[in-house]
C-alpha cells in the first residue's frame, strides 16, 4: 500500500473501533495519560496541542490541569473525535477544541502553542522524524514536546498467542508497527534526529490483571487487532474466539490473567 492507502486503512480501523475504544479492558490508555501532567509540569495557563488525540484521553487528562489554558486536540478519525467531544461535554470541560486533521500536515500557525503532546501516534507514520518536527514547529521555542509509546514486551504473551493463532487460520499478520519505537534508545534517537534538546525519558508500568479471558477479547475487538480477523465469516470467527480464549484462560494462575504493559514517555524541547 502507498502512504495514502495506509492512512485510509488506519482511519477506517479507528472509525470502526471508536465506540468501544474506552472500554475498561483498554484502561491502560487512561493509566498512561494520568502521568502527562507531571511530565509537562503545567503552570495552568498553557496552550497545548494534542496530536492523534483519539477519543480524547490525553486531552482530557491535561485539560483538567489547565484552568487558564486550553487544549487543541486533533485526529483524522471522525469517529474517534465524536467520542472525544461527547466525553469532554459530559465532563463539563470547556477548554478543549477538537479538530479533524492529518497529523502530518496540520494547517496550524507555527509557534502558536506552548507545548505539544502525541500519545501512541508516531509509529503509524512512515516518516516519524519529519512528523515529530512538524509537531514541534507548532510550538514556541523552548516549549516541550511529549510523546508516549509502548515498551517492547508489552501485551505479551497474549499478543504473540493471538498472532500465532491468526497464522494458523491462514492470515499473515504485518509487523508490529509500535515496535518501531519499542525501546528507550529508539525514542531518544528519534528526538535527536528531529533536532529536539533537553531529552528525558521516563518509564511507567500501566498494566493490570484481567479477571477473565473475555477482557482480552475486548482489547482485540476494540483496537487494531480486530482488523486481522475482520474478514473471517461468523462461524469461523466464533471458532477462532473460542479456541483463542481457551488458551488465554490457561494463563490465570489464580490471581487473574496478567496484562503486561509498560510505556516510555519522552520529553524534549524545541
Amino acid at each position: 500500500m502507498d502512504q495514502e492507502e495506509i492512512k485510509a486503512h488506519i482511519r477506517k480501523t479507528f472509525d470502526t473501533v471508536c465506540e468501544g475504544y474506552d472500554c475498561d479492558a483498554l484502561r491502560f490508555f487512561n493509566n498512561a495519560a494520568a502521568h502527562l501532567p507531571e511530565v509537562f509540569k503545567f503552570k495552568g495557563d498553557e496552550q497545548l496541542l494534542d496530536v492523534a488525540a483519539g477519543t480524547g484521553i490525553p486531552a482530557i487528562a491535561c485539560a483538567t490541569h489547565l484552568p487558564r489554558g486550553a487544549v487543541t486536540a486533533v485526529d483524522f478519525s471522525s469517529g474517534m473525535l465524536a467520542q472525544a467531544e461527547a466525553k469532554a461535554e459530559a465532563a463539563g470541560l470547556k477548554n478543549i477544541a477538537f479538530k479533524q486533521m492529518d497529523m502530518t500536515d496540520m494547517p496550524l500557525e507555527e509557534g502558536s502553542f506552548d507545548a505539544a503532546n502525541c500519545s501512541f501516534g508516531l509509529f503509524f507514520i512512515p516518516d516519524m522524524v519529519g512528523t515529530l518536527q512538524h509537531i514541534a514547529s507548532k510550538i514556541t521555542a523552548g516549549g516541550p514536546v511529549v510523546t508516549t509509546h509502548f515498551i517492547e514486551g508489552s501485551f505479551e504473551p497474549l499478543s504473540e498467542m493471538f498472532r500465532e493463532q491468526v497464522v494458523r487460520y491462514g492470515i499473515e499478520p504485518p509487523p508490529l508497527g509500535w515496535m518501531r519505537l519499542g525501546t528507550e534508545a529508539q525514542n531518544f534517537e528519534l528526538y535527536q534526529q528531529a533536532g529536539l534538546s533537553e531529552i528525558t525519558l521516563q518509564r511507567f508500568d500501566v498494566g493490570y490483571h484481567f479477571q477473565s479471558a473475555d477482557e482480552w477479547w475486548q482489547v482485540i475487538w476494540n483496537a487494531g487487532y480486530r482488523s486481522l480477523i475482520s474478514g473471517l465469516d461468523e462461524v469461523t470467527l466464533a471458532r477462532f474466539k473460542a479456541e483463542h480464549l481457551a488458551a488465554i484462560a490457561t494463563l490465570d494462575q489464580g490471581d487473574g490473567i496478567p496484562f503486561n504493559i509498560e510505556v516510555v514517555i519522552t520529553r524534549g524541547q524545541r
